[in-house]
């Protein structure tokens, strides 16, 4: 039963690394789609997600993924080869950043990333994820730790904001509702109750 909640555990992050490979890819062909000169902030917003998305990825395989595989691995140096990927992925953030949407180079810049990411995608889903079939780690260790990383990280970097922004429609709903009910008294604690209501 414990391996086979172990090898659960190894799905359930290896999916996961999967979606966030999907999300970026998904935002790559976006903004091939996106006309940069004419519409500069849609460009810009779409870049400045990714490079975050980017990152937290990165951060949670450095810290938590890689460090577990490597002893699992057939080919040692997988790990070495991705790392090396992740420096130069992250010196092209570090550039596109630095671009505004009206220089030559932004575009250029965040399309040879997409280029970049997506051939590592193709050798760590190709390669690495395929040789842990089998492999002795503490899948659910090492899942514990990286979904508990990655809310810390979503924080950090911003990410978050989506889960926030529908969690207040629901609370403004939740006020639209209470609006249609009879008023309370002049100073009642209706706004301190709603307050609560809405965390």
């Amino acid at each position: 039963m414990a391996s086979r909640n172990n090898s659960s555990a190894r799905n359930e992050i290896l999916e996961m690394l999967k979606d966030d490979h999907k999300r970026v890819k998904k935002a790559f062909r976006d903004f091939e789609k996106i006309d940069v000169e004419s519409d500069p902030e849609t460009a810009q917003q779409l870049v400045e997600q990714t490079c975050a998305e980017l990152e937290l990825h990165a951060m949670l395989e450095e810290e938590l993924f890689y460090p577990a595989v490597r002893q699992a691995l057939k080919e040692q140096d997988l790990v070495e080869e991705a790392e090396v990927e992740h420096d130069s992925a992250k010196q092209l953030i570090a550039q596109v950043r630095d671009l505004s949407p009206d220089d030559p180079k932004f575009k250029a810049t965040f399309t040879v990333l997409g280029e970049y990411v997506k051939h590592h995608i193709k050798e760590e889903e190709g390669e690495m994820f395929e040789q842990l079939g089998r492999s002795k780690v503490d899948w659910q260790g090492v899942l514990e730790d990286m979904m508990e990383r990655r809310v810390q990280l979503e924080r950090e970097l911003g990410l978050s904001e989506e889960e926030e922004e529908s969690m207040e429609a629901e609370s403004t709903e939740t006020a639209e509702e209470q609006e249609e009910s009879p008023p309370l008294p002049a100073g009642g604690r209706g706004g301190d109750a709603m307050k609560t209501e809405q965390r």
